[in-house]
């Protein structure tokens, strides 16, 4: 009994026969029912408040991998030009306090850009 799944980088539905490979995964995990938490290949889960699981198709998973390091290696260069590593560590030892908060807001903001 197969399931489907979205491939969240090009925005197509895929047929999973129980098992798929999530971005953080080396292999593939059984798909579990996101209700009962029964993997979605044992029972019936038609009762159950499904979603759809967004996971990319085998086709695609290089290209999510791919995506994927060209965004965390923006973040890091991003991150460095912010100052990030100092203002954690400075907004990290202060006390409680309008200074903290400031620093914090501040780092929020960037976050979120």
């Amino acid at each position: 009994m197969n399931h489907r799944h979205f491939c969240d980088v090009t925005g197509h539905w895929w047929e999973c026969s129980g098992a798929a490979q999530r971005l953080a995964d080396t292999e593939p995990s059984v798909c579990t029912c996101h209700s009962c938490r029964a993997p979605l290949e044992q029972g019936d889960h038609s009762r159950c408040k499904n979603l759809v699981e967004l996971v990319a198709c085998p086709e695609h998973r290089d290209e999510q991998l791919r995506r994927r390091e060209e965004a965390e290696k923006e973040f890091e260069r991003r991150a460095a030009e912010f100052g990030f590593e100092d203002k954690w560590a400075r907004m990290k030892a202060l006390p409680d306090g309008p200074g903290k908060h400031a620093l914090a807001e501040e780092i929020v903001e960037w976050l979120f850009r």
